[in-house]
C-alpha cells in the first residue's frame, strides 16, 4: 500500500504513541489557525491548563471535544485521530 508511506499510520501506533500523535495534530491545527490555548479551551468549555495537558498528550480529548475541534478547524475527526488519508478522503466524499 504505497499511498500510506507519505503519512504516518496511527493505526499501527501503540496507545501512548497515538495519544501523542493526536496531541501533535491538535497543536498544529491550533497554531495554524492563530488561536491561543485559552481560545480553544473556551470553545471546549475547559480550562487552559486542561487543554495544555491535551496538547502535551497527558490527557485525551473526549469524543465531543474532538467533534468540536473538527468543526472549529474544518478538519475531519478521522484526520485528527490519525487515520490514513484514503479513509479520511472517502469519508469526506460521502457528505
Amino acid at each position: 500500500m504505497k499511498f500510506l508511506t507519505s503519512e504516518k499510520n496511527a493505526l499501527k501506533l501503540s496507545h501512548p504513541e497515538r495519544r501523542l500523535f493526536v496531541a501533535s495534530r491538535m497543536k498544529r491545527l491550533r497554531e495554524n489557525s492563530g488561536l491561543s490555548q485559552r481560545d480553544v479551551a473556551e470553545k471546549l468549555h475547559i480550562s487552559q491548563s486542561t487543554y495544555c495537558r491535551m496538547e502535551r498528550g497527558e490527557t485525551e480529548p473526549s469524543a465531543v471535544q474532538l467533534a468540536t475541534l473538527s468543526g472549529l478547524y474544518d478538519h475531519s475527526v478521522l484526520w485528527l485521530l490519525g487515520l490514513p488519508s484514503f479513509i479520511v478522503f472517502a469519508e469526506q466524499s460521502t457528505k
